[in-house]
């Protein structure tokens, strides 16, 4: 059965706020007592419920207030103190919305709901080989790994000497799940390996024979993404980038496999129009489209229902199509 509350009653209520003086005068408790209170509840002879009903039994106008003032009021004093933290998992979702929120250039503006939506039109199944570009400090880059399990690869192409996948580190990836990414420079894109010589001194000594050794080591493992990029045949390209995206995507193309997803994100719909245009008039790509990401969240509570007043403009835009075979 349904538990009445002050919510169902509260559009017949005469209560209103328009009398309602927002100052300290209506607080009967005076700074000294209050102050005494969070002392008491800091050093836990006081709860912080007990807190709040004080200072709701004390304040003059709390009983003129309606009850969505007197539920937003008590919210208020809940927040200051009754404050709690909640450990929560470093998933592809809660790095996103957090990152979204706090510190959305990072991320390169994109929205959960946006992130969910490559990740879909790029098919990225279990043991896909996706060639990606990631300057988004490493989101999509760990949404991909996440994807991805034994047989599958993931191989980003990145500016600098070492890729600069930050948030990756967050996400507690095991060895097995970083095993499965491979990087490579955009300057040794098309770089031509030559076999190693690394001639060691007649007598060297520990230091030159380690120095040997990781330099052959560093000749191998990059002779191996070379290797392993110049097989081609990707299973889909994913690219969100601060560069032109038409620029990186004639450059990696010629990696992607026939009836293979190329997806490209952007927070700003501008790139990807003339992107779009040429992907149009291109004989190598099928059903292409630019679409707008858009998500309203909602505040479900009992009577006041509505979309939240604090909303975000925009997730980007995502530039989608068909990679077909080459002839």
């Amino acid at each position: 059965p349904h538990q009445l509350s002050g919510f169902d009653d509260a559009g017949i209520t005469e209560a209103n706020n328009q009398k309602i003086n927002d100052d300290p005068s209506a607080q009967k408790l005076t700074f000294e007592q209050i102050e005494e209170l969070k002392a008491k509840g800091l050093a836990g002879d006081v709860s912080a419920q007990e807190i709040i009903s004080s200072l709701t039994e004390n304040n003059e106008s709390f009983a003129k207030k309606t009850e969505f003032s007197k539920s937003k009021y008590i919210q208020r004093k809940q927040r200051k103190f009754m404050k709690s933290f909640v450990l929560l998992e470093a998933t592809v979702y809660n790095m996103c919305d957090f990152f979204f929120v706090v510190n959305p250039t990072k991320i390169r503006g994109i929205r959960s709901d946006s992130l969910s939506q490559v990740l879909s039109l790029g098919n990225v199944y279990s043991t896909a080989r996706v060639l990606a570009v990631d300057d988004g400090q490493g989101l999509l880059i760990g949404a991909l790994l996440t994807r991805i399990s034994n047989g599958g690869l993931v191989f980003g192409v990145h500016t600098g000497d070492v890729g600069n996948y930050d948030i990756t580190r967050y996400m507690n990836f095991p060895t097995e799940v970083k095993d499965r990414l491979r990087t490579l420079p955009w300057t040794k894109l098309h770089h031509k390996m030559e076999p190693f010589v690394d001639v060691l001194p007649d007598s060297p000594s520990e230091q030159d024979i380690m120095g040997h050794e990781r330099r052959r080591r560093g000749h191998a493992k990059l002779t191996e993404t070379i290797d392993t990029l110049n097989e081609g045949q990707f299973d889909a390209l994913i690219i969100s980038t601060n560069f032109n995206p038409i620029s990186v995507i004639k450059k990696l193309v010629p990696y992607l496999g026939g009836s293979r997803m190329l997806v490209v994100y952007d927070q700003c719909k501008e790139p990807l129009i003339e992107a779009y245009a040429q992907l149009r008039e291109s004989t190598e790509f099928l059903n292409v489209q630019l679409t707008e990401s858009w998500l309203r969240e909602y505040q479900v509570l009992p009577n006041r229902t509505h979309p939240t007043m604090n909303t975000s403009g925009g997730g980007g835009f995502i530039l989608s199509a068909i990679h077909l075979a080459p002839q």
